[in-house]
């Protein structure tokens, strides 16, 4: 069974919620996986490069990540 992985629900998540629109949970993700082209977009992941440590599960504070 594969590991889950982390991913953003758009639906959910407020890039303008964040502090001058910089993703909390992309600046904690120590591989640089979750990522944010430009401030007050909503953040991506390469799921399949995820590695399952859930750092942005703990920063995002609209919940807005979440197992996949």
């Amino acid at each position: 069974m594969p590991k889950p992985k982390a991913i953003v629900d758009p639906a959910r998540c407020q890039p303008d919620a964040c502090p001058e629109g910089a993703c909390q949970a992309a600046q904690v993700c120590p591989k640089g996986i979750l990522r944010q082209d430009a401030a007050y977009e909503v953040p991506y992941t390469s799921s399949d490069l995820c590695m399952s440590c859930f750092d942005c599960l703990k920063a995002c504070p609209r919940k807005a990540i979440r197992k996949m």
